[in-house]
């Protein structure tokens, strides 16, 4: 998690910080916070590229510019140079800066912010530090659990993640993974007093509770769905996948990857809540991905590419195996006619299969679907 100068602007100290220019780059990523003093000043310009540091923030009153208004041009000139990612100045000496100094600041894709009040230099840079230690800690705590997911790690490793993550776990543990469009922007920081001896963090477009008790039989759902009145409003619309109880020291990166296959078919059968427990003939499916992926790959490519040289056929498969062979209701989500599902559905089969029925048609086709649906989601 990489600190932006988007996040800068939305530190409490910042709130009433003004974006004056260069709106379209807050994107930018900053590594550090500096003030300019007196760097821009003659006899002092030897120090510049000591002072300021690649992807900083700087902060300026812009005093060295007091009488020399034309150093402003100069200093954002500089500030390309030194690929400084935005500066935020005091109005004291300036209110407002020159029209110029902002155009240039725009076509050199620097953003200029202007302080809201009396903000300390001191009390900014400590609190934009905070933030990135915890951004950095934050990138640390997705990555590892990134591995624990989606690597086939031995139990050495595992240990060594799990002890890397420094936290108080206790000897079960069961995993929740929540999709929501608004995961990217929801700040996870607020839930984390609630999982004091678990953890909570991203993963792709996932929010990932770990929760832990000292008892296989403690209430975790009913925990979980405390938690989530907090957030579920914001959050919505959601779709939940639970894992199974596990052992935590043994098994943390078996109820990770639990919670995220429950997750995706919770999304694939339309279903807000979804359990690793509730899966069937899914979970062999699973298996061969991991176990297959290069033969399963084989098997999706000829199944599905003959159904893509048609128009909606594609499509027409996925509904019509998510709804379990439904004519009508397949023919409801397609606005057409239960004939033309008909027609396409027969169509499949002469083209895929012609020698089989058509029950065993739908089985097979059921497989091919499901294997490329799970692959499409877990290379997202």
């Amino acid at each position: 998690m990489v600190m932006t100068v988007q996040n800068f602007l939305e530190l409490p100290i910042t709130k009433d910080f003004e974006v004056v220019a260069g709106e379209d780059f807050l994107h930018k990523k900053m590594k550090n916070v500096e003030i300019l003093d007196f760097e821009f000043i003659k006899g002092f310009e030897g120090t510049r590229e000591k002072m300021f540091t690649e992807d900083s923030l700087v902060l300026t009153s812009l005093l060295f510019a007091q009488h020399e208004p034309e150093l402003l041009m100069d200093m954002v000139e500089r500030f390309a140079d030194l690929h400084i990612s935005a500066f935020a100045y005091k109005p004291v000496i300036y209110k407002d800066l020159p029209s110029e100094v902002l155009e240039l600041a725009v076509e050199k894709e620097i953003p200029v912010l202007k302080f809201g009040g009396d903000e300390f230099f001191e009390d900014i840079i400590f609190q934009a530090m905070n933030y990135r230690t915890r951004a950095s800690q934050v990138e640390f705590l997705e990555t590892t659990v990134a591995r624990l997911i989606e690597d086939d790690l031995d139990r050495e490793t595992q240990s060594t993640l799990m002890r890397q993550l420094n936290r108080p776990f206790e000897t079960y543990a069961y995993v929740v993974s929540i999709s929501s469009p608004h995961i990217a922007s929801y700040n996870l920081f607020r839930l984390e007093p609630f999982l004091r001896t678990g953890l909570i963090t991203r993963y792709k477009q996932q929010m990932i509770m770990v929760m832990t008790n000292h008892s296989s039989s403690a209430p975790f759902h009913e925990r979980m769905m405390e938690i989530l009145q907090i957030c579920k409003k914001e959050l919505a619309p959601i779709q939940i996948g639970m894992s199974n109880v596990h052992e935590t020291e043994q098994d943390l990166a078996k109820a990770l990857q639990e919670a995220c296959y429950a997750n995706i078919f919770a999304n694939l059968y339309n279903q807000a809540i979804f359990s690793y427990d509730t899966l069937k003939t899914e979970k062999l499916l699973i298996e061969l991905m991991k176990k297959q992926p290069s033969f399963v790959k084989r098997y999706i490519d000829e199944w599905i590419e003959p159904l893509e040289e048609w128009d909606h056929f594609l499509e027409t498969a996925i509904s019509y195996v998510l709804q379990e062979g439904n004519i009508k209701a397949v023919a409801e989500l397609h606005y057409c006619h239960p004939n033309t599902i008909r027609y396409r559905i027969t169509k499949m089969k002469t083209i895929l299969s012609p020698e089989v029925n058509e029950m065993q048609f739908f089985e097979q086709l059921s497989v091919a679907i499901k294997l490329y649906l799970l692959k499409k989601h877990l290379d997202l």
